[in-house]
């Protein structure tokens, strides 16, 4: 009796551990938004965020004109700086999904990553969001690698 009492404590544990090691871990936006290096010259800064957990376990890759710039993580972020004009943001799970992001010289454009279920895998949708929305969804996102 005292064994079974243990066991779905220990799947409880086990499984918030595997939900919370498959979010971002970094440090946070909102604390190293003032230490973040200047836009180079001619270029934009793209920020990539998934502001839900859910979903966590899946991270795939995100990728600009078919370069592979980051991961899609749950509460995380990444950023990449990209030459002005329009570019293709494409994440692919189950099936490929494709949006655009128009990159300004010396400001900040947020794609944001929406999860929503699939078949067998969840789907990873990204979204160009105007720059307010983004900065304040972005806030408690973590850092990803």
């Amino acid at each position: 009796m005292k064994n079974m009492l243990k066991r779905p404590f220990f799947v409880v544990a086990l499984s918030c551990g595997l939900f919370l090691s498959s979010c971002a871990s970094g440090p946070s936006y909102a604390e190293i938004q003032s230490t973040l290096p200047s836009i180079p010259k001619g270029k934009g800064r793209v920020f990539v965020y998934r502001p839900s957990a859910f979903g966590a376990a899946v991270k795939p890759n995100v990728m600009i004109d078919q370069n592979v710039v980051g991961k899609s993580v749950g509460r995380g972020f990444f950023y990449t700086d990209q030459s002005t004009g329009s570019h293709e943001v494409s994440i692919k799970t189950e099936i490929t999904h494709k949006n655009t992001v128009t990159v300004q010289s010396g400001k900040p454009s947020f794609v944001k990553c929406s999860v929503m279920p699939g078949l067998l895998v969840a789907h990873v949708l990204p979204k160009q969001v105007d720059q307010a929305t983004g900065n304040s969804e972005i806030q408690k996102c973590k850092l990803g690698k």
